[in-house]
């Protein structure tokens, strides 16, 4: 299973409509390799581009919090 494979995967789950309200309209026209607005899905897909690249867990973690501190500047 390829990581763009995980991702349409984990994207259909209905945890993301009702816990984090995206609406899906929006999660029907997610593409991995495009970046979302919404910043869970960019975490998402942080976890995911980490894990096919054998980082460890720290670098996952420091990735995604440049991610989102990056914005916050």
């Amino acid at each position: 299973m390829t990581a763009e494979d995980i991702f349409n995967e984990v994207i259909k789950s209905p945890e993301l409509r009702d816990i984090f309200n995206i609406p899906e309209e929006v999660l029907d026209d997610l593409e991995y390799n495009t970046a979302s607005e919404y910043q869970v899905i960019e975490v998402i897909k942080a976890i995911i581009r980490g894990e096919e690249n054998h980082m460890d867990s720290s670098a996952i973690f420091r990735s995604i919090r440049n991610q989102i501190m990056s914005p916050l500047e």
